[in-house]
């Protein structure tokens, strides 16, 4: 009931906030679907057909997800797009089967649950409240009817009871527990010896044809990568902001504007108690809830505690419990008749019986905080920033047009296009086709810069759209080949190199020396001190301890024990380039009593989380394998 217009699931939702970045839902109800499906098809499930403009928006949302992740390091280049193909096409059979599957568990969300998941997304507010305008503005600019989003929403609910109903069924036994938490927190008593490879990089000989041999073969190591740099015209909404100058009036009418932007938003706390009926009721069945309602405000006006009748009475369960108190609300949260009578009421009242969609509802307000305004100091900064950007915004969509036309009609230079808006032409410093600094950090300022166009064409490019209120147009400036640095540039380091190498080798060949003499019957400690090392016996450690090398403590903890028990000796190069020697003594296996609260908790929802993911992947595999699905691959 009311409950559900205070729940705030949002973490199945992360993918909306990024492809939308808003969605304010002002009315409670789901609009018809008015969105046709395209006629050409990329799959169907059971019949259902997904479209080619569904998948194409789920292709692009999905780049556009890879880009934003990436940020600067972003290259198109490097994205395989076959694979990305095949992926978002899995994806939507995979969520069209989840739909298809829930709905025949008989799994339903209501419109208002919907509704309610929408306008409860911290992203999707301005100020606090919902932006119709930008939630427009923006489904438009996706190709997204509201009907259509709305059903999108909904089905995500329903696959989000689906996944809870199955994963959340998942459990573990303390048997299971306590077997896992006995290799969890066993512990080893080991030994072990380290083999340096510093002491022998001095002594390596290094021939010149060796060094030689090492710059032929690995060329790719040595080789300059082609490089350029641009000269570049950029056009920002903050730098056209710096040079805009506002009145002191229009700030003070901005302010006034706003008035209500300033005003920390008004909330009331208030019990209820409703009286269940449905909107579609017929007659006799309203009037006897209404009847109810009355009677009960009759004896509250007596004198009875609302509370105690609320805990009696009421027939939202969300609330029933604490005696109607449905703590603090702010407007656009509750049914809107609510609202409108709980906001209408002073401290201590009781309303009339209140007809929203649920039924009756007796509403006594209990509070009312907030509703204080900002002093116009305060936010004077504020609002001054806001005038200028927006009049920096009216210039830019102008300036960029014209920068964008500059550029073409004089294609050979930039010169035209800096005198005409009166912006310098910048420089870069020299930049490769992966990596730059200043505006060439931009993956999309790289692409261009080194596009047919500007580098063999001598034109300028077209212009690169950074960010919504940021463009740049870039001109060759100079252009580097790819080379071979010299050989007698790099030869120093080819000979460090290789003398790293060859201590490295010698090293290992001394550990694996020392390693077949102590599995030959050798005491370690002493085979360690004939070659000027150290057996060192730590004792018994865990698998995260952390006072000795992890890289020995997770090769310790690979060997399998002997069934003799006997001791085990092996050894392994380091990522340092040393050798250790180690060996393995004793087993002591992990006490489950002796584990924390913490450590047996954290174990034991990682086992219920494993499990549960896998019994829901094994239902959605299934779920497909009962389905008939016909891809439609040259459609992608």
């Amino acid at each position: 009931m009311l409950d559900f217009i205070r729940e705030r699931a949002q973490s199945w939702f992360a993918w909306v906030i990024f492809v939308i970045v808003v969605i304010p839902f002002a009315l409670w109800g789901v609009n018809q679907y008015t969105e046709t499906s395209g006629k050409v098809n990329v799959a169907e499930v059971n019949g259902k057909e997904i479209s080619v403009s569904e998948y194409q928006r789920a292709y692009q949302q999905q780049r556009n997800r890879i880009q934003q992740m990436l940020g600067k390091r972003f290259d198109p280049s490097l994205i395989d797009d076959k694979q990305l193909k095949k992926n978002v096409l899995e994806n939507l059979i995979e969520r069209e089967a989840l739909v298809q599957g829930a709905h025949d568990e008989g799994l339903r969300v209501s419109a208002v649950r919907v509704g309610t998941e929408i306008r409860a997304i911290p992203n999707l507010q301005t100020k606090g409240k919902f932006d119709e305008e930008l939630y427009g503005r923006l489904l438009r600019s996706q190709g997204l009817s509201v009907g259509v989003f709305e059903q999108m929403v909904g089905n995500d609910l329903v696959i989000q009871q689906l996944n809870r109903g199955i994963a959340d069924s998942a459990f573990v036994t303390k048997a299971q527990l306590d077997a896992l938490l006995r290799i969890q927190l066993q512990q080893r008593d080991i030994g072990y010896s380290l083999v340096p490879m510093a002491p022998y990089i001095s002594g390596a000989v290094v021939e010149d044809k060796a060094v030689e041999q090492f710059y032929k073969d690995n060329p790719d190591r040595f080789r300059i990568p082609e490089q350029v740099s641009v000269d570049y015209i950029e056009l920002s909404v903050d730098d056209l902001a710096k040079g805009v100058q506002v009145t002191e009036d229009a700030v003070r009418e901005r302010y006034q504007e706003r008035a209500a932007d300033f005003a920390t938003p008004e909330e009331r706390r208030a019990r209820h108690i409703l009286i269940q009926v449905a909107s579609d009721a017929p007659p006799e069945k309203v009037d006897d809830a209404k009847k109810k309602a009355e009677e009960l405000l009759a004896r509250i006006r007596k004198g009875e505690s609302f509370a105690d009748l609320a805990k009696q009475f009421s027939q939202d369960p969300g609330s029933a419990k604490d005696g109607g108190d449905l703590g603090f609300f702010g407007r656009g949260v509750m049914d809107k008749s609510f609202e409108q009578a709980a906001f209408a009421l002073k401290v201590g009242e009781v309303s009339e019986p209140v007809r929203s969609t649920f039924g009756f509802h007796l509403i006594k307000l209990e509070g009312i905080r907030g509703g204080e305004r900002k002093p116009f100091e305060q936010v004077r900064a504020e609002l001054e920033h806001e005038l200028k950007r927006q009049q920096a915004e009216d210039q830019f969509y102008t300036q960029a047009e014209t920068l964008s036309n500059m550029a073409f009609e004089h294609a050979d230079n930039l010169t035209a296009a800096a005198q005409q808006l009166h912006l310098p032409i910048q420089t870069s410093g020299l930049f490769t086709r992966d990596n730059g600094a200043g505006i060439a950090a931009d993956p999309k300022v790289r692409q261009a810069a080194f596009s047919d166009d500007v580098l063999s064409g001598g034109k300028n490019s077209e212009a690169i759209e950074l960010t919504q209120d940021h463009v740049v147009v870039v001109h060759l400036k100079d252009h580097k080949p790819a080379a071979l640095r010299p050989l007698d540039e790099v030869r120093g380091d080819i000979r460090q190199a290789l003398s790293i190498e060859a201590a490295k080798t010698r090293a290992r060949e001394i550990g694996e020396v020392m390693v077949r003499r102590i599995k030959g019957g050798e005491d370690a400690a002493a085979v360690a001190a004939q070659l000027k090392l150290k057996w060192e016996r730590p004792g018994f450690v865990a698998r995260q301890d952390s006072k000795v090398n992890q890289q020995i403590v997770e090769a310790v903890f690979r060997l399998v024990p002997a069934a003799d028990a006997k001791p085990m000796f092996d050894g392994q190069a380091l990522s340092s380039g040393d050798f250790a020697v180690y060996g393995l003594y004793a087993v002591k296996e992990g006490d489950p009593a002796s584990a924390d609260e913490k450590t047996v908790q954290s174990l034991k929802s990682s086992l219920v989380r494993d499990l549960g993911q896998g019994t829901f992947k094994a239902y959605v595999d299934a779920l497909k394998e009962s389905m008939k699905i016909t891809r439609y691959p040259d459609k992608l």
